[in-house]
């Protein structure tokens, strides 16, 4: 009888499934924080989902805070939340390109904010402006000068922040670490496309893919598990899911540990 590699005694899936934890570092490159209107979260504050995540093992989640992105709070009271937990929590400065004055004011404070803040977040879906605008063209310029990641909420098909837009993007501003969240969901032709035709800048980010039959496998076999990392949108999606999901897919152990672990130690570094 074949057995499967995640049945095998001793592999990485078998071992989480016998001890619920990893044993190995794994890093959510996509979270979040704080309530969402009237959806129920049962872990959406830092404490719980600290808590939560140490029983995972989950050594870092690099987080934008929801009422950033909706301009309710400053990226600098982010900080003092990353402070209160400093050995698990690092930030994305949420960038809403309807208030240009933020952007430079929080922008003009990245480099103290470190070593918390690693990045920054864009949300254009939401703030209803596509990346190539203007408007994101401060916080690109910022980002490409000192290449740091800027992680961007993507989905097929949309004029804000689809695969036209996001390959713009992507070769415009070659130095900026651009992750890919979702994946570009549903346009796998331009998440292909926007590794392979850019300047070796792009990054796919798995958020709502475990949950999708073969897509891990598909991204995979498209681009290489060099260039996926791992992310949950916590508090959205659960960790176990998600690294179960990873687990599960049938790709080699190599492949689950860049995805889980190695790609973001590749682009941050082991310590930070």
């Amino acid at each position: 009888m074949n057995v499967s590699i995640w049945e095998k005694s001793g592999s990485l899936a078998n071992t989480f499934w016998e001890k619920g934890s990893a044993d190995f570092p794994i890093y959510d490159m996509h979270g979040h924080m704080g309530s969402h209107y009237a959806i129920y979260m049962k872990r959406c504050e830092a404490p719980e989902m600290a808590a939560h995540m140490k029983r995972i093992g989950v050594k870092r989640l690099v987080f934008s805070h929801h009422e950033v992105l909706w301009g309710n709070m400053r990226n600098a009271e982010v900080v003092e939340i990353c402070k209160r937990f400093p050995g698990i929590l690092r930030m994305y400065v949420g960038i809403v390109p309807q208030y240009p004055e933020r952007i430079r004011e929080d922008l003009a404070m990245f480099d103290r904010w470190k070593p918390y803040a690693v990045g920054l977040k864009f949300l254009a879906d939401y703030h209803r402006i596509p990346v190539t605008d203007k408007a994101y063209e401060y916080a690109l310029k910022f980002a490409d000068e000192r290449g740091i990641p800027v992680l961007n909420h993507t989905w097929g098909k949309s004029p804000y922040n689809g695969g036209p837009v996001m390959l713009e993007a992507a070769r415009k501003y070659p130095n900026v670490k651009f992750f890919m969240g979702h994946s570009i969901f549903g346009e796998w032709d331009y998440a292909e496309r926007c590794v392979k035709e850019t300047h070796g800048n792009v990054w796919l980010e798995l958020t709502a893919i475990p949950g999708e039959f073969g897509l891990i496998e598909k991204l995979v076999s498209a681009v290489g598990s060099e260039r996926i990392l791992y992310g949950t949108d916590l508090p959205w999606f659960d960790e176990y899911q998600a690294v179960g999901g990873v687990l599960s897919a049938k790709i080699t152990e190599n492949d689950m540990r860049n995805i889980l672990y190695r790609n973001a130690e590749h682009i941050l570094g082991k310590e930070w």
